[in-house]
């Protein structure tokens, strides 16, 4: 009997064991597997009845109700679209919002959209988050086939739309155009801001037109933003530097507006109207900077509004009737953020806005932490690359993008306006639900990166897609991972060869596409057998960026002591805006500005001598800092050299 007894009491142990043991493995399932969720077998036994009934009453609705997609890939015909037509009615303004910026799935269909709003419904606009002046190039492409359409999209900087089916779509463009039986042809805009160094230097072209000793004048307080190396340090400027900038921008906006006649005997007034809008976007630019926070280096509201405002001016400058698609982040277009909520507000129900959602996957991001300056040189430790997320539900909650999968959506829209009027389904969309909204920077430590949205007031109607895969960068979209080294290697760049990257340095993967050269040079080393070299020819470029070579090393050894960086450069330039920068940055390992703790780079003193020079620069490496980056870049065309480069304790 006491035998029984015990083996009992260990039966018991085990069972109790067992059950903690994997009750937290099963819920690990619930959250996590696409089996258990998105699947149509799957059941609410976790929720109450009361609940239950409205989540079974919320499945019904978008079963009956959702319009299915047979395919989100272009060119498959529009037989499935035809319920769009009535959704979007006569809007002349239609949102196209996205939950990642890096899904491949997202791009392909909101190029099908935008092909049958082109061809369905007399659309010939189309506009993109990105930076506008750059944007004018691939509009000059689509409309005429003039440059490098891979050259002209990595001109935007940002790998996030320099990807295959950005491209795709593009080249679709093209094509379309340059077919005679297309008589209205479709163009191509960007709305953003964020990068001004384009605009300074096209708008003081313009200005010299009619008053060379003005734009003189007013180019200095300027200059740091025409130059695409020094660009990012506007933000650090002393409140009065950027007043000055802020002025001169200002006194160059009159001066369009006042001789707009004078202009418009050198020009045609929509070319007129096209340069004061870029004034206006270095305008945007320089507000964004003034009170600056956040890793991306700018105010985030000022930019809403600019994007917003940017889009109003592209309608009223296509002119009355221009029907325009624009392509965002779905927290720029929901009409309860700035953006979206300040074209609502101009356009009322003359915009339509698709919101984006998803259900599982995976997405391109730039692993956190992404450095200082993330949208220009500086990349991440460990690159962009693909994550990926599982369907989201947990003991207590669901989410919109669980909900539409239960649905047994695979690629669907749902019309939000046909929602009841009132009741447990009206109900469970208003009151707000969570869904997933990610970005171009991410860590797998976010968990799911949920938000919770009211989607009624959010937006008109979604776009669902059950399972997402990363978008395809191409190769000058590419962005490697920046290792931490435990020392420099290859200071001297004896260990390289001829015509090839320097081993142990950092080259960007975008510099071809800039038509930059980084390389191991044997012309004249300052000593040894080698240095390298950084080269640009003079010919027709994209963009305005810099060559750079790199190393990043562990910032351990040095903390809490000053340091000197010394290196021998040498410059084949000539002519303004061609010069070469040595530079030296100390950073903690966190998210964005805040991370810097010393940053110097040469930006008053530029490197143009054809001899060689030792130049040094003396910084502190502050007891919490953990990165030590160090280079050279090169600005505009011509070469720079660098050997014997080497970082020390400064006595």
């Amino acid at each position: 009997m006491k035998h029984k007894l015990i083996v009992s009491l260990i039966f018991c142990i085990s069972f109790v064991a067992l059950f903690l043991i994997f009750r937290p493995l099963q819920y690990f399932r619930s959250e996590r597997d696409p089996l258990v969720h998105g699947g149509r077998n799957s059941v609410y036994a976790a929720f109450p009845p009361a609940k239950k009934d409205t989540l079974d009453a919320v499945k019904r609705w978008i079963s009956r109700n959702a319009i299915p997609l047979q395919t989100v890939s272009a060119g498959k015909g529009f037989k499935d679209l035809q319920p769009l037509k009535e959704l979007i009615g006569s809007a002349h303004l239609v949102a196209l919002g996205e939950a990642t910026h890096g899904s491949g799935e997202f791009f392909r269909l909101k190029h099908r959209i935008l092909e049958f709003l082109v061809n369905e419904m007399g659309f010939t606009v189309f506009g993109i988050e990105a930076s506008m002046p750059e944007a004018f190039y691939i509009n000059d492409y689509v409309l005429t086939g003039k440059g490098d359409p891979e050259k002209v999209l990595a001109g935007f900087y940002n790998w996030v739309w320099n990807t295959e089916e950005v491209l795709d779509m593009i080249k679709w463009m093209r094509n379309y155009n340059a077919d005679p039986l297309h008589v209205k042809k479709v163009k191509f805009y960007g709305f953003d801001m964020q990068s001004a160094s384009l605009a300074v230097k096209l708008v003081f072209q313009d200005l010299r037109k009619i008053d060379p000793v003005k734009a003189d004048i007013l180019e200095k307080p300027l200059a740091i933003l025409a130059n695409p190396f020094t660009a990012a340090d506007f933000v650090n400027l002393p409140k009065k530097r950027k007043e000055e900038a802020e002025k001169a921008i200002n006194i160059i906006l009159r001066f369009f507006e006042e001789n707009e006649p004078e202009f418009l005997n050198h020009e045609s007034e929509s070319e007129w109207d096209k340069m004061h809008q870029l004034a206006v976007v270095i305008a945007q630019h320089i507000e964004s900077k003034m009170n600056a926070a956040g890793f991306i280096n700018l105010d985030p509201s000022v930019r809403d509004k600019a994007m917003a405002g940017n889009i109003h001016w592209i309608l009223d400058h296509e002119g009355a009737g221009t029907k325009m698609v624009i392509w965002a982040h779905n927290l720029h277009v929901a009409t309860t953020t700035i953006m979206g909520s300040d074209l609502r507000k101009m356009y009322g129900n003359d915009m339509f806005v698709f919101g984006f959602a998803f259900n599982r996957g995976s997405f391109q991001a730039s692993e956190l932490p992404v450095g200082y300056n993330q949208y220009l040189l500086f990349p991440s430790e460990r690159g962009v690359h693909p994550f990926a997320v599982s369907p989201y539900r947990s003991e207590t909650n669901v989410s919109l993008d669980w909900m539409l999968a239960e649905a047994g959506l695979k690629y669907a829209a749902i019309n939000l306006h046909a929602l009841p009027k009132e009741g447990p389904v009206s109900s469970w969309f208003e009151k707000g639900q969570m869904t997933r909204n990610i970005g171009s920077a991410y860590r797998n430590s976010d968990s799911t990166r949920l938000i919770k949205m009211s989607f009624t007031q959010s937006y008109d109607a979604i776009f669902f897609i059950e399972a997402i895969t990363a978008s395809h960068l191409n190769s000058s979209g590419q962005r490697s991972p920046a290792p931490i080294m435990a020392g420099m290697v290859n200071t001297d760049f004896e260990e390289g060869i001829q015509g090839k990257i320097p081993v142990g340095w950092l080259v960007p993967d975008q510099a071809a596409a800039f038509d930059y050269s980084v390389t191991t040079s044997e012309n004249n080393p300052y000593e040894g057998k080698l240095c390298a070299v950084i080269s640009r020819q003079p010919e027709i470029h994209y963009g305005e960026l810099y060559g750079s070579l790199s190393q990043q090393i562990d910032a351990t050894p040095y903390r809490g002591r000053k340091i000197r960086l010394r290196a021998a450069i040498r410059t084949e330039v000539s002519g303004p805006g061609n010069q070469a920068y040595l530079w030296l940055r100390v950073t903690e390992k966190s998210f964005g500005p805040a991370a810097l703790c010393f940053y110097e780079n040469m930006a008053d003193n530029p490197v143009t001598d054809s001899k060689w020079k030792v130049y040094d620069i003396v910084g502190t490496v502050a007891p919490e800092a953990d990165v030590i980056g160090f280079g050279l870049a090169l600005v505009g065309d011509g070469k720079a050299w660098i050997d014997a480069v080497s970082v020390k304790i400064a006595n």
